[in-house]
């Protein structure tokens, strides 16, 4: 999303007020102040939660207006509310029943909202049916949501057949409603309701799904217990770290094609190898906001070890680390490697280490690394609450490969060279530095600490104002030209160190990391 100015939201906002409403200006009380202020909150969600598009969604779901749709009849008349409450319709029919032999001049000065001698059949028939079309209609939309919202509570499955099959039995509840679960009454629901189609990317067993209370109550427990030790320690000693796996070739899931064609091809350099082998990357981010220097990175080898010749050659970056195993992924070896190399070294005081892994929970790991200068207090998040305790998981990981497909999407489309860089071992590791470079700026130090509120393990009151990766890397226009003296490639990214606006060349063939004027390598 582009870069929003909330003071202009604001403005339009008042304008919109004014137009509907007739309110004198008045100076705000304690509870208005106190709804301006949730209302800058979720403005705020609005515009800086980073949601990936699912690879099932075709991004034309609903808007905010389509929540306010109303419903169509069969003759395509919008289904509005009435304006007469169903006690008046009630009394009204009452009164007209017991005077039979009363005009209907002499009934309407009593009931002056019957116009028509015809409103009396009319609201007898809303009676039996148990309420005016309208209110029939939302309380078959009511009925529907909550079958869909304790479907979906249990991650079981939800198609359009099973909101019409549930539409029309609870139309069968009211006698005389002529409705029909139509393809333009499905939609509307689903427009109203915010409800789209999405690609399924987990399974879970059906004990999970029972065990879900649990598990949020486990994640209260660890909050509770980790948020009242924040104080004791230095915001910069204490670490979150977690592992993240990167295929060596990150292929989009979705692309522009021409409509009606059989067959939507993609393509990429190897399906069968670099698609589907991967390595790992463990970052380590602390409470105050930083990013520990260098990032550990596990590549997968065949033989689990570098050959002289690799080592040799081997792209060498200063804020990479870089080891294998033939996996790809850490062993025990590999995590004493990772304590010794990214948290010991250069490291004392006392630290506050949160994590969770069951290669890395064994305490020895930690207590035989403890020493006079350097202390190391190791709490592991709870089994199953990774997805909502750890800082890494609940946002930072989502920025990091969104970040990172950027620079495949953009050398597979747009790039000059026939040979992909990024496909090499050397192209990997340097995407990977200037990656970590560009999450290292101070303009991301807020970013990581919402990864720590959004955890819930924050002992601060106010969330953290931020500016997510594409509002800071890729907010300037399509047709923008490389800042670089005398470059005429299309622009790429703009660092988030010096601002400069960048081609793919400069930025990534060139190593700007090396010679960016405001980073701390140059």
């Amino acid at each position: 999303m582009d870069s929003i100015n909330f003071l202009s939201v604001a403005n339009a906002l008042v304008k919109i007020i004014k137009n509907t409403y007739s309110y004198d200006e008045t100076p705000p009380n304690i509870e208005e102040e106190e709804l301006a202020q949730l209302l800058l909150e979720k403005l705020h969600d609005i515009t800086h939660e980073f949601i990936f598009i699912d690879e099932n969604e075709n991004g034309d779901g609903p808007s905010e207006d389509d929540t306010f749709q109303p419903y169509t009849d069969q003759e395509g008349n919008y289904i509005l509310p009435s304006e007469v409450s169903m006690e008046y319709k009630k009394r009204a029919v009452e009164e007209f029943e017991r005077h039979p032999g009363w005009k209907f001049l002499t009934f309407q000065q009593n009931f002056s909202k019957v116009r028509q001698p015809n409103y009396i059949n009319r609201w007898k028939k809303q009676i039996e049916m148990g309420g005016t079309k309208y209110e029939l209609f939302i309380e078959i939309e009511n009925y529907v949501y909550q079958q869909f919202k304790l479907c979906r509570e249990q991650y079981l499955p939800v198609h359009d057949m099973d909101l019409k099959k549930w539409a029309i039995l609870k139309a069968s509840e009211f006698n005389g409603l002529m409705f029909k679960a139509s393809h333009s009454w499905l939609n509307t629901f689903k427009r109203r309701n915010r409800i789209v189609s999405r690609k399924i990317q987990k399974l879970v067993s059906f004990r999970a799904v029972k065990e879900v209370e649990d598990i949020q109550q486990d994640a209260e427990d660890f909050r509770a217990q980790i948020v009242p030790l924040l104080k004791n320690f230095a915001y910069n000693k204490i670490f979150n770290t977690d592992q993240t796996g990167f295929r060596y070739e990150m292929v989009s899931a979705r692309t522009l094609s021409t409509q009606g064609e059989r067959y939507t091809f993609g393509s990429c350099s190897s399906p069968k190898n670099k698609c589907t082998h991967s390595y790992t990357v463990q970052y380590v981010i602390t409470y105050a906001g930083d990013i520990l220097d260098p990032v550990f990175i596990c590549l997968q080898e065949n033989d689990g070890t570098f050959g002289p010749r690799v080592l040799d050659t081997m792209f060498i970056a200063p804020n990479i680390y870089v080891t294998c195993t033939k996996s790809g992924k850490l062993n025990r070896s590999k995590v004493e490697e990772f304590l010794d190399e990214i948290i010991v070294n250069n490291r004392n005081g006392n630290l506050l280490y949160v994590d969770m892994w069951t290669g890395q929970t064994d305490r020895r790991l930690y207590t035989s690394r403890c020493t006079d200068d350097l202390n190391m207090d190791v709490r592991f998040i709870p089994e199953h609450c990774t997805d909502v305790c750890q800082p890494l998981d609940t946002y930072f990981h989502r920025q990091l490969k969104y970040l990172a497909r950027q620079f495949y999407s953009f050398e597979s489309v747009h790039a000059k060279t026939p040979t992909p860089q990024l496909l090499t071992r050397d192209g990997l590791l340097k995407m990977q530095s200037l990656v970590h470079y560009l999450l290292s700026a101070p303009v991301f130090r807020n970013m990581i600490k919402y990864c720590w509120f959004s955890s819930g393990i924050w002992d601060g009151e106010d969330r953290p104002v931020f500016r997510n990766v594409k509002e800071v890397c890729f907010n300037f226009h399509n047709d923008m030209k490389c800042s670089s003296n005398d470059c005429t490639n299309m622009a790429f990214i703009s660092c988030s160190w010096c601002n400069s606006v960048l081609c793919f060349d400069e930025f990534f063939y060139d190593y700007h990391l090396m010679y960016c004027p405001a980073g701390p390598y140059t």
